[in-house]
């Protein structure tokens, strides 16, 4: 084992990013040399270590806050534990993108609650909290969102409508969090439908498909969740671009509904449970098999908490599906009475669909 420590990298150079920087360099000639390290400082004063490898001309620097320029140190390393010494290089690093994210905030009133929309262009992880202002005048944490998606939507819904304070504050991986952002909204009133006014009903070109033997649409709305023996399935000679349709029994502004998946051990986020659909509406029963006929209300995929592969589920994934899959319906869309499910993939692969039970909110409207 030797004792001489390595040179120092040279040639270096830095790429700024938000948040942090890229620093590219030349390694020293050194047969036993390990890994580049830099020490570097974040804004809570936490000193971090990023290392690269031997074989790596760059590394990157991450988790830096606002962006104030500072001094990190680069230093390699051998397989004998010898260190080189400090080399200074400035860094300039932008702003993390948390605080132009909640710049692009857009929050408004939504039923039950309030939506927010966002753009994160860089696909930064981040985490965002709101926070709302209770009777007893303290803010207590409603909903954290964590997301990396490019252009974001989140959604509070099942508060009365009664005017509240919400605060909202975004969090990056390395606990930089914003200033809080708040306002007073009004949540838009929203009830359950009443399930017992839901009726089969089928116009021209979209015939009625049941497995039989109890399998039958009645069941989705018969009030006992996933958890029965026998919800509502197609035959298996149905296939994928299929639609199945049914009577609200009332004109209602929806703003969310839940789809209650098959259950069983052999069946939860596999089999015939629906994984992605389109949903249509109608005020009235003038429509039929063409869609240009009908309302387009959205496209819906089912999430798995755990993103396991196929097969495997974890106990938060049984969770999520017995509580029942919730979906948003876009408070811009017009009142519906009649719906339209087209189902174009599920969770197993089958060509035919199967679901336990739906619940459907909003406003209904008087007929």
């Amino acid at each position: 084992m030797d004792t001489i420590p390595p040179g120092q990298v040279t040639s270096v150079s830095v790429e700024n990013l938000p948040g942090g920087a890229i620093v590219s360099y030349i390694i020293p000639e050194d047969e036993d040399l390990l890994y580049v390290k830099a020490i570097y400082r974040l804004d809570d004063g936490r000193i971090m270590e990023q290392k690269a490898s031997a074989y790596s001309t760059a590394l990157e620097i991450v988790g830096i806050g606002k962006g104030n320029p500072q001094t990190i140190q680069l230093i390699t390393g051998d397989r004998s534990k010898n260190e080189s010494a400090p080399l200074d290089v400035e860094i300039y690093p932008l702003d993390s993108p948390i605080y132009d994210i909640l710049k692009s905030i857009n929050i408004m009133n939504d039923f039950g609650g309030i939506t927010l929309q966002w753009e994160n262009p860089l696909e930064a992880d981040i985490i965002i909290s709101i926070d709302t202002l209770d009777m007893d005048n303290k803010y207590h944490t409603t909903e954290t969102i964590y997301t990396s998606s490019i252009v974001g939507k989140g959604s509070i819904r099942g508060l009365p409508p009664v005017e509240r304070i919400f605060a909202v504050s975004i969090t990056d991986p390395w606990n930089n969090t914003t200033d809080t952002i708040s306002g007073l909204f009004l949540p838009i009133y929203e009830e359950q439908l009443d399930r017992t006014r839901f009726s089969r009903w089928n116009p021209p070109g979209i015939p009625y498909m049941s497995l039989g033997g109890g399998w039958e649409i009645e069941k989705i709305w018969d009030g006992l969740g996933g958890n029965t023996g026998l919800g509502f399935s197609w035959p298996t000679t149905s296939k994928m671009g299929d639609s199945w349709t049914m009577n609200l029994g009332v004109t209602a502004k929806l703003s969310r509904f839940k789809i209650h998946q098959r259950m069983t051990s052999a069946q939860v986020y596999t089999g015939a449970n629906i994984k992605s659909f389109d949903l249509y509406g109608s005020p009235h029963p003038n429509v039929n098999e063409n869609e240009e006929t009908w309302i387009y209300l959205g496209s819906y995929e089912s999430f798995k908490p755990s993103g396991l592969p196929h097969g495997q589920v974890s106990d938060e994934d049984n969770a999520y599906a017995l509580a029942g899959e919730e979906y948003m319906v876009d408070i811009s869309m017009p009142p519906v009475r009649y719906l339209r499910f087209k189902i174009n993939k599920t969770w197993g692969g089958a060509n035919y669909m199967q679901l336990m039970e739906v619940e459907f909110f909003g406003q209904p409207k008087e007929n």
